[in-house]
């Protein structure tokens, strides 16, 4: 009989993740040069973008990596959605801002991030994790407050792009960001809305993939709200116009987010919790 083990790539590769985040967070914040083509509107939400990234992901992808590594569920779910962050963050970063000497690094850290997520997937215990939360009422809560971002945001973002394609003109945001289309539209309307709306749907019909997804979301929404506050309060320092209620209500859903997030996680480590295994890299007689 022989036994094959499937490397489980989380602690290493959350090493190299962070060190390169730390790299273009740092050059972003102290290195003029970094952004020295962008537009001053577009430089501004950078270095607030950098200043998260620096702050808060870097440690939560590094704790949540080697706790996940251990064998934590709850630690695995928190890291695949700091990945999730990333993928969308560094999209922008390799596409959208350009080209100096950090290009190589954004690449890098795009493609590793996508394909540690990749190779991660095998190890989540989905039947697991859906028999510890299906109990739980925050299974109907998470999903309609996922229905309702994805459908306010997707209605905001259409706004703006509808109304300029009817007026024949570009929309203002591509202007104050001198790029080719808005990035964040893009990522929001093919990738992450969507994303929300089927892990929604998943949730509602008790599918073992919304148990797994919905904590997920709620990491990556959670940071993306903290960046959003972020760079609304860097842009006002920066002489954008200083919109407070804007800032309030980003944080408000952090910490929305962030409390749900904390519910279904302790719901889930109450119920899977001394379980061998669940975590561990599959094994092959």
């Amino acid at each position: 009989m022989t036994t094959e083990r499937t490397h489980d790539p989380l602690l290493w590769t959350s090493i190299l993740i962070a060190l390169l985040v730390a790299v273009t967070a740092v050059a972003g914040i102290f290195w003029p040069a970094t952004y020295a083509r962008e537009t001053p509107y577009s430089r501004a939400g950078a270095i607030a973008s950098d200043i998260v990234d620096l702050s808060l992901v870097v440690p939560v992808l590094l704790i949540s990596g080697i706790k996940g590594s251990r064998g934590s569920i709850p630690a695995r779910l928190v890291w695949l959605g700091t990945q999730g962050y990333l993928l969308y963050n560094f999209v922008i970063y390799a596409f959208g801002v350009h080209f100096n000497a950090l290009f190589l690094v954004y690449s890098a850290t795009l493609g590793l991030s996508f394909y540690a997520t990749l190779f991660s997937l095998p190890f989540i215990p989905l039947e697991q994790i859906a028999r510890a939360c299906d109990p739980s009422a925050l299974r109907k809560t998470i999903a309609i407050v996922f229905l309702v971002l994805a459908v306010s945001t997707a209605a905001f973002d259409l706004r703006e792009d509808i109304s300029a394609i009817l007026a024949g003109r570009v929309p203002q945001s591509v202007t104050d960001l001198n790029v080719p289309v808005n990035f964040v539209h893009v990522l929001d309307l093919v990738f992450l809305l969507p994303a929300l709306g089927i892990t929604a749907a998943l949730l509602l019909r008790r599918k073992p993939a919304g148990y797994a997804l919905a904590p997920v979301c709620l990491t990556l929404l959670a940071i993306m709200s903290i960046e959003l506050a972020s760079i609304v309060a860097v842009m006002g320092r920066k002489g954008f116009g200083m919109n407070l209620p804007m800032i309030i209500s980003f944080l408000v859903l952090a910490v929305g987010f962030t409390v749900l997030l904390c519910f279904y996680l302790s719901l889930l480590k109450a119920r899977v919790t001394g379980e061998p295994g669940l975590a561990r890299s599959p094994e092959k007689h």
